[in-house]
């Protein structure tokens, strides 16, 4: 079979001190020598399927059609959760059915979902309980680089039976509330809550009040940190346009306690009453 170029991208749990991600990267390249390999990241938060997912969702888009995603956040390895490979019109996702691909592919147009039965296409007879981003997933994403054909590795998964992660947020007639997705290494607090409920609430330099972990926070709507003084706590859309609570040179984590999962509203005037989820 011929050898063909691939972007294959990884994003793991497994940090930089151990060997996890080297020997992945070891068991794709002795298949396809040839496969370009990418993190997203090797030192996503363990056993964070939240924080993974997001990091999944607001990178994917940025890597040519046809890329690979190896994902590999895992605390269910070797139970009875199902090992995935998910086609879309535009990429190929491999990860376990536990949530972790969910928002991202539901963004895409799904081709086909099927579960990785094949026992022929694991690594070898006997594979580790515990690390099958070797024994299973990255032999699939490399061999899948190569044209295997997904059919070739198991039985098609309905897409209604898939594990969900729902990244969502909801309107109410006084306030929007949302999840706290991911906290950033600055104590950036990313929510689900997308810039167009700040656009069409507030105007630049008004406060908004947000509750969290029953306390409430003032905080104040601008365009980017630059703007906030000394501990003030700053509301703005992120990167990935969706809304973020920070500080200027300081974390807004620490301020609010809060971690990747809870519930955040914004209170006030709310204008439209809406719904929506990705």
């Amino acid at each position: 079979m011929k050898r063909i170029p691939s972007q294959i991208a990884i994003l793991t749990d497994f940090g930089l001190n151990d060997n996890y991600n080297g020997v992945m990267e070891a068991v794709i390249r002795k298949i396809n020598p040839e496969a370009k390999i990418t993190y997203i990241t090797g030192n996503s938060k363990p056993f964070n399927l939240i924080a993974g997912a997001y990091l999944l969702y607001t990178s994917y888009k940025y890597f040519p059609r046809n890329t690979i995603f190896l994902v590999v956040i895992d605390p269910g390895v070797g139970t009875s959760r199902r090992p995935l490979i998910v086609k879309t019109k535009n990429y190929v996702f491999i990860g376990p059915d536990n949530g972790v691909l969910y928002p991202a592919i539901t963004s895409e147009e799904i081709i086909k979902i099927v579960e990785i039965k094949n026992e022929k296409l694991y690594l070898a007879k006997t594979i580790s309980n515990t690390f099958h981003g070797r024994d299973i997933f990255s032999v699939a994403a490399a061999l899948i680089s190569i044209g295997v054909e997904l059919d070739t590795f198991g039985n098609q998964v309905r897409y209604e039976d898939l594990t969900k992660l729902d990244f969502t947020y909801k309107s109410l007639r006084n306030e929007i509330c949302g999840k706290v997705l991911y906290v950033d290494h600055f104590g950036n607090v990313a929510t689900s809550i997308p810039k167009e409920v700040l656009l069409n609430n507030f105007k630049y330099g008004e406060n908004v009040e947000i509750k969290v972990n029953n306390s409430r926070h003032k905080c104040r709507f601008v365009k980017t940190f630059g703007y906030g003084m000394e501990n003030e706590l700053l509301i703005y859309f992120n990167g990935y346009f969706l809304v973020e609570i920070g500080i200027n040179k300081g974390s807004a984590k620490d301020k609010l306690n809060v971690r990747e999962g809870d519930e955040i509203c914004l209170e006030g005037y709310i204008q439209e009453d809406f719904s929506h989820s990705i």
